[in-house]
């Protein structure tokens, strides 16, 4: 079973932008419904999307991914705290050309990845239009009482708070958008 425990924090845009680095990645993300596991076989519209041997129970979002050309469907189960179960498939491109995600709830930014003075990998989220301005960071650990040097231009932490995860922010924009 995979696990993601990440702590996720607004960021104030207005200022200097040290995470900006060399390490930036274009990211579009668009969020599933209906989909269903058939012996093994995850299924959605019609699509076999991957084969998954492990018992796939209390996933609450199916994501699908594509991040410099490569395409990677996920599957989330419910936070509790910061920790929640996470699995992950690649999309060939074949699969994934082939898919209608147009209407989908989605979002598009950048990823800007920087080294922490603890040597964590944090990951800083610029999103890009209708959302553009929001800026969100995220640091994933290896338990929930991990330190953690919080960097100075981190603003209020996100971690606990509903609302704010990226499925969210889509769906909102969808429903906003398409009353």
């Amino acid at each position: 079973m995979g696990i993601e425990i990440e702590r996720r924090f607004f960021i104030d845009g207005r200022g200097q932008k040290p995470w900006r680095g060399e390490r930036a990645l274009s990211i579009f993300q668009c969020y599933l419904t209906g989909v269903t596991l058939d012996k093994g076989t995850i299924v959605w519209n019609g699509h076999n999307l991957a084969f998954e041997e492990t018992e796939l129970a209390n996933i609450s979002t199916w994501r699908i991914r594509l991040q410099d050309g490569e395409a990677i469907l996920t599957a989330k189960g419910s936070r509790t705290g910061a920790t929640a179960m996470e699995f992950e498939w690649p999309l060939s491109q074949e699969l994934f050309k082939s898919l209608s995600l147009e209407d989908l709830p989605s979002i598009t930014k950048t990823r800007y990845l920087w080294d922490g003075e603890d040597g964590l990998l944090w990951e800083v989220d610029e999103f890009e239009s209708p959302l553009a301005g929001l800026i969100i960071a995220e640091v994933e650990l290896e338990s929930e009482n991990q330190p953690v040097v919080i960097p100075p231009w981190t603003g209020l932490e996100l971690t606990n708070l509903r609302g704010w995860s990226n499925a969210a922010l889509a769906r909102m924009l969808k429903d906003a958008m398409h009353p």
